[in-house]
């Protein structure tokens, strides 16, 4: 066994008890809020230094730096970085004091942060309209139009035009009212399975009550008295009542207003395709020029036709011409064009019926076209003759 430790003495537990006395006002205390919520830190950094930075900010850039400094900051949570933020400030302050007590330096040094401010604030303008430009122009892009068709009323919309893209709010409020009704007819299955499990246990009940009566056994009834289908029944009237709201949906007719829209859209779109066919007659590719080029023949023709009739085919799907070899095949399938055609000896003919051409018109044209080689011939002659010699 060991020793029995002795006792300190008196003075040594006098000298434990003074330095305990002494050491107790440095230990650290922990608050039990943080410190971004005490006091002795709100006040002095709101009311002593930010306002004092705000009142001795020297220029309208400098002013406005601090008010966005301090609202990136105002969130901060970690006291190294606080702290950091905070020297920051007070040696700001101090700079701010100096300009206005006579400081030529820190006046200069004030003013040159200034220009770089208004340089700073002015490339960020610049940039904030261009970055609005671009996402207005994605915006525009990206937009909803009418397309000149309609969507039907049924249980989860009314009518409304149809849009491409549609809005995805509209698509989500029909998504959340088809969820909506399945839980309705679920709840409505729940509230019937609950009412016949309800006549069940009512049934039981009158059956235990009669063989008790007939035992002369006492028997507390439950049911009896009691309308216990009564909430069952007035949810269930709620779920019809809403459901049948819910389907007169399908009742209700285009309004005029959006019959008016719907037929402008019309006319937009024409006028629109319209303008989109000139241009490509004027040689200009567009995305639906090369959508054209991609697209081929449906299945069951690929597989019947043959192999000369399906070249003709692609021709003049992905073409628009109706001048040429392709003006040509269009009218042999029938295709209405827009182009006249000329009579000539009382037949009509066009650039691409040349059949049509009579004999006198075959050689009054080979005529013309010899009778101007011949002129410009001569003029080049006359050109190289009244040229100086070198």
């Amino acid at each position: 066994m060991p020793e029995d430790v002795p006792s300190p003495s008196a003075g040594s537990l006098n000298f434990r008890n003074n330095l305990a006395r002494l050491v107790s006002s440095l230990k650290r205390v922990r608050p039990r809020v943080p410190f971004f919520h005490l006091a002795a830190h709100r006040v002095p950094t709101l009311w002593g230094l930010y306002r004092g930075l705000l009142r001795a900010a020297p220029t309208e850039y400098i002013y406005n730096r601090v008010c966005v400094l301090f609202r990136q900051n105002h969130r901060r949570t970690g006291t190294e970085r606080t702290i950091r933020e905070l020297r920051r400030g007070y040696k700001w302050l101090e700079a701010f004091k100096r300009a206005q007590d006579g400081d030529l330096k820190t006046q200069a040094v004030l003013q040159r942060y200034d220009r770089f401010l208004k340089f700073k604030a002015e490339k960020e303008h610049w940039g904030e309209l261009v970055q609005r430009e671009l996402a207005w122009q994605e915006q525009l892009k990206n937009r909803p139009i009418f397309t000149g068709g309609f969507v039907h009323p049924t249980a989860f919309h009314p009518p409304f035009p149809r849009m491409k893209p549609q809005p995805m709010a509209i698509s989500r409020i029909i998504a959340s009212r088809m969820k909506q009704r399945d839980r309705r007819f679920l709840k409505m299955e729940e509230l019937t399975r609950m009412r016949d499990m309800i006549r069940k246990e009512q049934h039981m009940e009158q059956e235990i009550i009669r063989e008790a009566r007939r035992t002369g056994d006492y028997f507390e009834p439950v049911y009896e008295g009691k309308d216990w289908g009564a909430p069952l029944a007035t949810a269930s009237d709620d779920i019809y009542a809403k459901i049948k709201a819910t389907a007169e949906r399908n009742l209700r007719p285009f309004s005029p207003e959006l019959l008016e829209k719907v037929r402008i859209a019309r006319q937009n779109k024409i006028a629109n395709k319209t303008k989109e066919r000139e241009r490509e007659r004027r040689g200009e590719v567009l995305r639906i020029t090369r959508k054209r080029w991609r697209k081929d023949l449906t299945p069951h023709l690929l597989s019947t036709m043959p192999d000369k009739q399906k070249k003709e085919e692609l021709i003049v799907q992905r073409s628009i011409a109706e001048v040429g070899y392709v003006g040509l095949l269009k009218k042999r399938k029938g295709w209405k064009l827009k182009e006249p055609k000329t009579k000539v000896e009382g037949k009509e003919w066009s650039v691409e019926d040349a059949a049509w051409i009579g004999q006198e018109e075959r050689e009054a044209a080979t005529k013309s076209f010899f009778a101007i080689q011949e002129e410009n011939e001569r003029r080049r002659r006359k050109v190289g003759d009244d040229l100086p010699a070198m």
